[in-house]
Formats: structure tokens, sequence, C-alpha cells
């Protein structure tokens, strides 16, 4: 648990309530360091408040601009349907490990040509923070990024280019990145968009095993794909909640313990003010301004990687033909008002029908 979750003394909620306070970054800021138990560095640009975020955010876009990701749509749908096909005719896999966790992975190592890392960023599992074990530990993570800023810097001096050599030579105001903020974009880069499009892509897959119907209806009309993954979105909310600082950590020189406050995104998704029977999965819900990339200047990066790839994934699961149920299933639900919302799925197991 990092720290702002730890002393976090209230959570603002409702789908109004966080659009205006994502939008309102003097009051409640993202200059925090977060999971301080694993990592002594900012994640950027998710910490960092505007107008130096905005510089960043500028220079990492061109990786997940929707024309740069849709040029690899042809291979993520090659990555899902062979990884489908090898999932269903291998009867008692889980489709964490053995699906969702794979094809997220190969997606990755093809935006960001590492194809040769892809098994090292699979045996990590679901959370680089666990990778180690139950325990969280950042020590996994942190060896592959102190080896892959080396590999960079001998690359910028032998005047060639991959991912990360991009990514050591960014300039800030005329200033190259530092190491420690190497780590704090490329551990983003790797984790950001790792365990919530996996819970994304097996919460569709949970769903259909109780809904055939559903699975059959959008296998004779594509038509209702686009929507249907924005209520996949919605429903899954891939994550739940993120911390903000009413006092800026940044040269504060008192930094009182209960600075932090949650904004709560699966509040906004669920709000029956905005959402029609928010607690069903209608995936033709006509109107889906849900809040699972966030909202104002922290808007997620890989939003359009994150749609592309369950697209991609939906229309490949459509393809093969299958049909399926869940034989098995161990999953952690929100509590209260969300307890028919899976909070993370442990286990997933399928039997064909």
């Amino acid at each position: 648990m990092s720290a702002a979750k730890a002393n976090k003394t209230r959570t603002i909620t409702g789908h109004k309530a966080v659009r205006e306070a994502l939008r309102d970054t003097q009051t409640y800021s993202s200059d925090l360091q977060g999971d301080a138990d694993v990592r002594d560095y900012r994640q950027i640009p998710l910490e960092i408040d505007p107008p130096r975020h905005h510089l960043y955010r500028a220079a990492l876009a061109p990786f997940f601009v929707k024309p740069t990701v849709e040029r690899y749509s042809a291979e993520f749908y090659s990555n899902a349907e062979s990884q489908i096909s090898h999932f269903f005719q291998n009867p008692g896999q889980d489709v964490i490990a053995d699906l969702a966790l794979p094809i997220v992975m190969q997606n990755l190592g093809a935006l960001y040509h590492r194809p040769h890392d892809v098994q090292e960023w699979i045996s990590w599992g679901p959370d680089v923070w666990t990778a180690a074990g139950p325990t969280r530990d950042g020590a996994i993570l942190h060896a592959y990024l102190d080896r892959v800023y080396a590999e960079a810097i001998e690359i910028i001096e032998a005047k060639k280019r991959d991912v990360w050599s991009d990514v050591a030579q960014i300039e800030i105001e005329g200033e190259r990145i530092t190491q420690t903020e190497f780590k704090g974009i490329a551990g983003v880069l790797l984790a950001g968009g790792r365990d919530t499009v996996i819970k994304l892509l097996t919460g569709m897959v949970w769903y259909f095993g109780s809904h055939p119907a559903e699975l059959e209806l959008l296998r004779s009309d594509r038509a209702r794909i686009d929507s249907a993954v924005q209520e996949f979105l919605r429903f899954f909310t891939p994550l739940p909640e993120m911390a903000r600082t009413i006092v800026a950590e940044s040269n504060a020189l008192n930094l009182p313990e209960d600075r932090y406050v949650g904004i709560s995104f699966i509040s906004g998704n669920f709000d029956a003010t905005v959402f029609d029977n928010p607690l069903e999965i209608s995936l033709e819900r006509p109107r889906n301004p849900h809040l699972s990339f966030g909202f104002g200047p922290h808007t997620c990066l890989g939003n359009h990687l994150a749609e592309i790839e369950a697209k991609v994934f939906l229309n490949a699961l459509l393809d093969s033909g299958y049909i399926w149920e869940v034989s098995e299933e161990e999953i952690t639900f929100h509590a209260g008002e969300y307890s028919v919302v899976p909070d993370r799925f442990e286990r997933i197991r399928l039997s064909q029908r």
C-alpha cells in the first residue's frame, strides 16, 4: 500500500465532483510520491503538475497517439488470434496468466520494438510490484530499468535507436532527462497499461462466459463493438481510484500527514445520475462519459492503446467462433454498493460449451 493510500483522509466521489477535482490541479495536486513501499522516484508524467507535466506528456505523446497505435493493429490481432487458439486448445489454463497477460505483453513488445523482452515481462506476472512473490517489492522492475538504461546510453553513443534510447534522449527545457527520470517514465510505460488492460480483457472473457447471447449478438453485428468496449471500460473500471495531495510535495517545508485525497473513478462510473442502471452491463449504452481514463490534464496517455487493444482482442474472440462458460473463478469484488463489480481477478478457468 502506498503512503498516499495509507494516509488518505477523504475521497471525492460522484461523476461531477470527480471531473471538477481532476481539472483543479492546484487544489488537488499530482505532485506526490506514490508507492513509497516499492519505489523512491516519481512516476512520470503521472506525479508531476502542469505546466511541467505538459512538457513530459508532449514528449511521450508520439508513442501513443491513435495513428501510431493503429499501425500495430494487424500485429495485435495476430497476437490475439494465436494466443486465443492456443488457450482454447489447451483446456484448464487460466485466463489471466495464459491468455490476457501474454497478449498484453506481446502487444507492448510490438509497440516498443522489444519482442526479445516479452518473455521476461510475462515472467513478472500481471503486477510488476508482486513479480517476486506475494509481498510488494520493486527490485525486479528496478533491476530491469537500470539495465535497459545502461543499454540505452550505449545505443545512443553508437548512434543507433530503440524505444529506451528514444526515452533516454528526451529533453525537457533543453536538458536531457536523468536516469531517475528515465526510470519514472519507463516504469509507467511498462506498468501503466499492464494490470489495467489485463483486468479489462479478463473481464470481457468472464462476462461472455455467462452471457453467450451477447457474444453471438456482437458476432452478428460488429457495429456494436465500439460501444461494447466503452461499456466494459466503464463497468470494470481498471483503475478504481488515484490519490492527489492538497499540499504539493516538491519543495514543501511542511508535509501534513492528512494531505492525501482519493479520487474515486469508480464512483463516477457508477453514478446513477449519469448512467441508467449502472450496476448492469449494457453493451449498447448510448451515452458513456466514463472516467476510466481519468479526466483533465492527466487523462491517461495510453487511452488509445487500451481501446485499440480491447477492440482488436474482442474482434479476435468473435472470429474464433468459440463459446465458453466459466468453470472456476476466484474474484475479489468491491465492497458495499459495488459488490457485483470485480475489483481483482485472481483466477478464471473456462470450459467450452
